[in-house]
């Protein structure tokens, strides 16, 4: 009983370093969307590690430079890419609330690919146990990988 008690607590006490990340082609859009999850504690201490300002007002409010700040830090931390062509992200929608960075993306793709690749290096820099679960949808295609500081990218093989 007392052990139980001890993993409890020290799960309790014990930050948990993950983000998660979906992208859905849609037909009609000719375009990835995508969705984004992240702490917001965290993702500030990983933007001033990549040079960004620490900007916590700023980014609380749906504002032209709160997705300048954003799409400067994803251009460092997150790429798609259809074959060999990398698809830059338009930010949609910022949302804050309980500690979490909400992002809605949007990829415009020029040509169907077979293969995507997802690069994401967020917060991997910063904790060397974080996890960016990462899920993708391409017509009946469908698989999630977790990328790590080891892993940081993966090819989807798509039909």
């Amino acid at each position: 009983m007392f052990r139980i008690f001890l993993l409890a607590l020290f799960v309790a006490w014990h930050p948990v370093h993950v983000s998660v990340m979906s992208v859905e082609y849609s037909v009609e859009d000719e375009a990835f969307i995508g969705f984004l999850k992240v702490y917001y504690d965290d993702f500030m201490v990983d933007l001033a590690d990549t040079g960004g300002v620490s900007a916590a007002e700023s980014l609380k409010v749906q504002s032209e430079e709160a997705k300048e700040i954003l799409g400067s830090y994803l251009n460092k931390r997150l790429s798609l890419y259809a074959g060999e062509n990398r698809l830059n992200p338009e930010i949609k929608k910022i949302g804050l609330n309980d500690n979490e960075l909400k992002l809605d993306l949007v990829y415009k793709m020029k040509k169907r690919s077979k293969i995507i690749r997802i690069y994401n290096s967020i917060l991997t820099d910063v904790y060397p146990d974080q996890s960016n679960l990462v899920m993708l949808r391409y017509g009946k295609f469908e698989e999630g990988v977790k990328l790590t500081s080891e892993k940081r990218e993966h090819n989807f093989k798509v039909k």
